[in-house]
Parts: structure tokens; sequence; C-alpha cells
């Protein structure tokens, strides 16, 4: 069985729709679980943005981006926490996967790239973060992006019921 069909059975298997903010991933992520048969039971939307630029019109990201001028897990949070504020009654829970391709191609060094999910729980909004290296072509790299994202939704979510049952 492959991630993507793994993740939209935990999807389903919780009642959890996603809205996905993604860079250099360029939709992949969401396109590996719309692509699935019910995708449109565990999906509401997918952002996806090539610039730095293109992300200061979402939710979240003004603020982040003046503080930070970068790449940063602060920044994913932002964005993650906004689009499920923006996405009330929609998503249960959302992703933020922000990272820029260096110019270029093969160029050798490691893509920082950040990772945040974000989901409600009884205090309010819950959401954890992450930042990874990637080196490799474009195509690898990307792959592993997407890989890592969706592997890391479902650790998160774990995590907030596991917390939740413990209090």
């Amino acid at each position: 069985m492959n991630i993507s069909r793994q993740i939209a059975g935990y999807l389903k298997s919780r009642e959890l729709v996603l809205a996905s903010i993604e860079t250099c991933s360029a939709g992949a992520i969401t396109a590996a679980l719309a692509d699935l048969p019910g995708g449109a039971a565990i999906l509401d939307a997918g952002i996806v943005a090539h610039t730095p630029r293109a992300l200061t019109g979402l939710p979240g990201a003004s603020v982040a981006l003046q503080a930070d001028e970068g790449v940063s897990e602060s920044l994913a949070r932002a964005l993650a926490e906004a689009l499920l504020d923006q996405r009330t009654g929609q998503a249960t829970v959302t992703l933020a996967s922000i990272g820029w391709f260096e110019a270029e191609e093969g160029s050798g060094s490691p893509i920082a790239h950040c990772f945040a999910w974000a989901c409600r729980d009884r205090d309010g909004v819950c959401s954890a973060s992450e930042t990874v290296l990637f080196t490799g072509r474009r195509v690898e790299v990307r792959r592993s992006i997407v890989r890592r994202a969706l592997l890391g939704l479902p650790r998160f979510v774990d995590s907030v019921f596991a917390r939740e049952r413990a209090e």
C-alpha cells in the first residue's frame, strides 16, 4: 500500500479533512490524495505558492514574513494556523510545506524545508513544526518532501489525541 492510500485511510478513519499550503512541491501533496477514490471526502483546499511574494497574500504570512524574512518554522506554523482558522467548518487539520529550490539545478546545496501541521484541540489550536534538510535532484527532493509531509500528519494528530486522552 502506498503512503497516499495509508494517509487517506487514516484521515477517513478519524473523519479529518485536510487543507494545505505548499511551495516547492507544486501541489504534489494535495494531488497525491486528490487522485485517490474518495479524495473529496478528505480534502478541502490546496494552495500552491511558487515564490515568497506569493505567500504574502495568504492568511498569516505577512506578519511572519516581515519578522523572519525567509523560510522558517514560525512562518510554516503561522500559515498552517491561519489556514485552519480561515477554513473553519471545512478543514479540521492543515499542513504547510514551505521551502524554496535554489536557482541553480544540481548545486548540491541542501535545501531547508519547513513543515507545520495544525488542528483544533480542547484548548484551541495546536500546531507542531519541523525543519528538514534535503539534498538531491529536484524531482527526488520533491518526492521526499511529499513523503515527509504526509507521514508527519498522523504523527502530529496522534500526538494531539494522546495528549487529550492523558489530560
